[in-house]
This record gives C-alpha cells, structure tokens and sequence, in this order.
C-alpha cells in the first residue's frame, strides 16, 4: 500500500510540473503584452525613450536572463539566474505576479474570489455525492421507482447547464411564477458584511443547478453496477440470512458497486469548476470562474494563467483522491498501478 501510495504520488507531482512548465511557457510569450499598460514611458515618447523604458521593464520582470538552466547548441550552463528558476521560486512563494487591470498581486485578486467559488463547489459536490447514492439505493431497492427516475434521469441529462439554471430562474426566483430565492448576486457589494447564513439563500439555486446537471451520470454509473450486484452470490447468501432488503444493498451491494463510482466521482470536481464559470456569470457571482472570463477578455493573463494553475491542481487532486479511495474500497487495486 505504502509503496502503492508514493508511486501515484510521484506520478501526480510530475503531472503537477509538467503543468507549472507549460503554464510558464506560455507566460513567457505572453508579457510584453502588458508593455503598453504598466509603463507610461512605452506609450509616450520618442523611440529612444520608449527602448530605455522597455529595457527598464525587460529587468524588473528578470526578461533579459536566459530562459532556462542550460542551452543546447552551443552547450552553455546559466544556473540558476534564469527566468524559468525564477518563475518557479515565486510560484513557491505564492507570487503569480501582477494583475495586468489594476496592479494588485494576482494571489490575492484569485484569493478575493475563492471565498464565492469554494463554498458553491463545496455544495455541489456533497449534493450530488449524497443524493446519487441514496436514489440509487432506492432505485435497486425498489424496482418500481427505478422505470419513473430512470427517464427523469435521462432527461436532466439532455439539459444544458446554462438551460437548467435559467429554468430555475424563471421557476423560483420570478416574481410571475415563485419568489422563492434571489435571482441573481450576493444582495452587498461588501462580501465581508455577509455571514455564511446570509450568504446561503443566493447559493441555493446555483449549487442546485450544479448538483441537477450532474447528478445523472453519478446515479445512472451505480444504478448500472447495483445492478450488476443483484445476481451475484454473496446477495443470494445474504437474504437466505434472514438480512433485510436495505441490509442486503447496503452492506454486501453498495461497497461491491463503489469502484465504477468512484471512477466517475473523479471527474466530478474538474466538472463543478468548469460549471462555476457558466453559473457565476448566470447568477452574478462575484467568483473565480466570473473572474477568469473577464481576464480573458481583458487578457490579464498572471491572474488567467493563475486561474488555469488553481484548475490543474483540482483535476490533480481529485485523480489522486480517487485512487486513494478506490484502493481503500477494493484492496486489489493497491499494488495494480
């Protein structure tokens, strides 16, 4: 298990690198396009005024070093006065470096919003993990049910995030029809005057739009394997035991039927994250997934490229996550990869 551990570890901080790697590369080509906003003196002047201001600039950001530690033809060490060495020592140092729109470090611009994105995935991803479990249970449980939740399942599969969410808007949060939520933002510009109760009532129909659109696969994935489980053995020994119906599903099917859901709990999170930026712009909140849209519009690329790292590692994570869970829900797994 031990060894099992470190070998997925390993593989996950590699992936980590060659990620942090691309990202700066791609910052690399990307920096003389805040030429024009963070220095008056490119703007204005005559051309040897604006060549000094650029050089001024090229050494602030460290852009007149090498690229990297060596070079191949001709071979030559830089060691470590590079930019690549650089970069990565104030990644370390939770330095993203400048937003682009109004100077302030990108880390704390990304940090302003995770306090709304957080608490939305947060939600959704305990939403939809209670709520597959406990109507697929009810599904195997009871057969009847299942014909009726299988075709409203496949339906909600059909809808699009941005349809589902309007849908709920026009049906809870429309003076004509039902006021039961607000419509859209956090109700104060002041975020920090806002308690976590007080914040709830706006989150309701996002995390609900999430957990709805995502929610069918997840119970469709264990319906498929309960199903599986219902003919096998240890489900026809159990009921000669005398165990009850949700004895029987729950202690000998369900931790029989865990891995192809958990495999499908993986992509979850990524899913949530990507769904925030479709979510926060429908509602108005002011979250990490309505920031990056409007850097990419406004190519403030330190705090997109900053948003773009938070994402990989989320995707990094729930990988590594969910093979730490399927090794502990099936001990033949720990030594297979």
């Amino acid at each position: 298990m031990g060894h099992a551990l470190w070998l997925r570890l390993s593989r996950a901080l590699l992936a980590l690198w060659l990620v942090i790697s691309i990202i700066f590369l791609l910052s690399h080509s990307l920096p003389r396009v805040a030429l024009q906003s963070e220095d008056t003196g490119l703007r204005t002047g005559f051309l040897p005024e604006r060549a000094a201001a650029e050089l001024r600039y090229q050494r602030r950001l460290g852009l007149d070093q090498p690229v990297f530690y060596f070079r191949l033809a001709p071979w030559h060490w830089h060691g470590t006065t590079n930019q690549y060495h650089r970069w990565l020592t104030d990644l370390l140092r939770g330095d993203l470096g400048a937003s682009y729109r109004d100077g302030r470090p990108s880390t704390a611009v990304l940090r302003e919003t995770v306090g709304v994105t957080l608490p939305l995935v947060s939600l959704a991803f305990i939403g939809c993990t209670f709520l597959s479990i406990n109507l697929a249970l009810a599904m195997a449980m009871w057969p009847r049910v299942r014909s009726g939740m299988l075709v409203l399942l496949h339906g909600l599969e059909a809808l699009p995030l941005f349809v589902l969410g309007l849908l709920l808007l026009l049906l809870l949060a429309n003076p004509d029809a039902l006021a039961l939520f607000p419509a859209y933002g956090l109700g104060s510009a002041d975020l920090q005057e806002l308690t976590w109760l007080q914040r709830l009532p706006y989150l309701v129909l996002p995390v609900s739009s999430l957990v709805l659109v995502n929610l069918p696969a997840l119970v469709l994935t264990l319906d498929a394997a309960l199903q599986q489980s219902r003919v096998q053995p240890y489900m026809t020994t159990a009921r000669a035991k005398g165990a009850s119906i949700a004895g029987v599903w729950i202690r000998h099917a369900l931790p029989n039927a865990l891995l192809p859901f958990l495999t499908r709990l993986t992509d979850l999170l990524p899913a949530l994250v990507g769904g925030a930026v479709v979510i926060e712009v429908l509602f108005a909140l002011p979250g990490l997934g309505r920031l990056l849209l409007a850097a990419g519009a406004t190519r403030d690329y330190p705090v997109l490229l900053g948003g773009v790292l938070m994402a990989a590692v989320v995707r990094l994570v729930s990988w590594l996550l969910a093979d730490l869970l399927q090794a502990v829900a099936d001990p033949r797994t720990r030594t297979s990869k």
